[in-house]
Parts: structure tokens; sequence; C-alpha cells
């Protein structure tokens, strides 16, 4: 638990530096209860760095997640994403990111994905923003088990995406994104289904409520892996 809550601190310090100016920060703590692999609450911390420009926009976020009892430890979780868009108010705009992911609870050692795709904005105006994207992926996976031998440790897909951003009210905002990323050998019998649903409400100037739903579907996982994870989650989230 110690070395989470320096990693966080050193985050946070970090992402305060880097904001400053045009650039804008995230930061926020929060709850979540797992069912799938892990069955019980946690705690989670994000973190994020971000511009939005008309010629590149660029996002940097990290996301902790840990739980423990009685000094046992049960879940903890690294993600790390970069993302670049360029032109991302045209209707058609190019991207390209990455991802760092740890989680020896759904079998990971670690997880790197690079992605580079393009977006279409089907429909937006002030208070909306719907949009696709198809973009090409490559994963390079080290297993937490031995046994992963229906498992490759490279595998390129393909990611199709329909994200959406409505504005409610002034206040309250609800978000949405699914991704469809199939195995380009193995369409079949490869193939990861994710899903994130947002209800985000403004209690002050730099202050938010978020009630977040994720689904995530892998078809192959590792021995003793489940396939499903679904997470209801309530985090107080600060916007500088």
């Amino acid at each position: 638990m110690r070395k989470i809550l320096i990693l966080t601190i050193m985050m946070t310090a970090t992402l305060t530096v880097a904001a400053q100016g045009k650039w804008h920060y995230t930061f926020s703590l929060g709850g979540e209860y797992k069912s799938g692999n892990v069955n019980t609450f946690t705690f989670n911390n994000k973190g994020g760095v971000e511009r939005n420009d008309s010629i590149v926009a660029l996002d940097a976020n990290y996301a902790i997640v840990y739980g423990q009892k009685d000094r046992v430890e049960y879940d903890k979780s690294f993600t790390g994403n970069l993302t670049f868009d360029i032109w991302q108010y045209n209707r058609v705009s190019p991207f390209v990111a990455g991802t760092y992911y740890n989680n020896k609870y759904k079998g990971y050692e670690y997880k790197l994905s690079f992605l580079a795709g393009a977006k279409y904005r089907i429909f937006f105006n002030k208070r909306c923003d719907y949009s696709i994207s198809a973009a090409y992926v490559y994963e390079y996976v080290d297993y937490f088990t031995t046994n992963t031998t229906v498992l490759e440790p490279q595998v390129s897909r393909v990611s199709l995406r329909f994200k959406m951003r409505h504005k409610i009210t002034d206040a309250v905002s609800l978000k949405h994104t699914t991704f469809y990323m199939p195995s380009l050998t193995d369409l079949q019998n490869d193939y990861i289904v994710t899903s994130v649903t947002s209800l985000s409400t403004q209690l002050g100037k730099h202050l938010f409520l978020d009630l977040n739903f994720n689904y995530e579907y892998h078809n192959l996982v590792p021995e003793n892996v489940k396939q499903q994870d679904i997470i209801t989650s309530v985090t107080l989230r600060m916007k500088f």
C-alpha cells in the first residue's frame, strides 16, 4: 500500500507541474465494486494531463487500482495511456496512442499496446459529439502464468470504436465508449469487447462527481482467468 501512495503522490506532483499555462490536469479518488476476476470493493486513483488544440491534442493519463485487507493484497493494477489527436475538430482526424497495463489478477505481467487510426465525427454541436473510429492495434503481452499455450505474446488487431458525449444540462454530462477489437489472424476466436459509460455531475468550479460503469470481455484468456469483468465506480474528480 505504501508504494501505491508514494506513486500517487509522485504522479500528482508531476501532473501539477506539467499542467501550467494552457495545459489542464485532472486528479480523482474513488472506490469501485468489481465482479469477475475480483469480487470486492477496491480503491482507485486516476490523473491526467491534456491539451485540446485544433491542430494537435495530447492526453496523458494514468489509473491505479488497489485493494488490501488484513495486510493481504487482493487487487492491484496500473494503466498508463498516451494519445495524440491531429485536427481533432475536423470531420475526419488521425490519431496515435500507446498503453501500458499491468494486472496479475487478470493474468497480465504487463501488456503494451500501440494504436494508429482515424476518427470520423458523425454528428456534433456545442452540446454533443458522436463519432466512430477504426485503427490498427499491435499488442505485446507478458502473461503472469506460464500455461498459455493457446495465447500468442504478440497480436495484431483491428479496433472499431463508437464514442459519444452528450451534455444533458449545464452541470450533467453523459459519455459512452465501446470498443470491438478482434485479432487479425483469428477473428472468430480471439476478440475483446469493452465499454465505458460515465455520468458526470459538476459540483463546483473544479469539482466533479463521476458514476462509471465498465464492461470488459476477453474471448481468449489465460488459465484460471475469467472472460468477463464488470466494474461500477464512484469517484470525486478535480479538473484545473
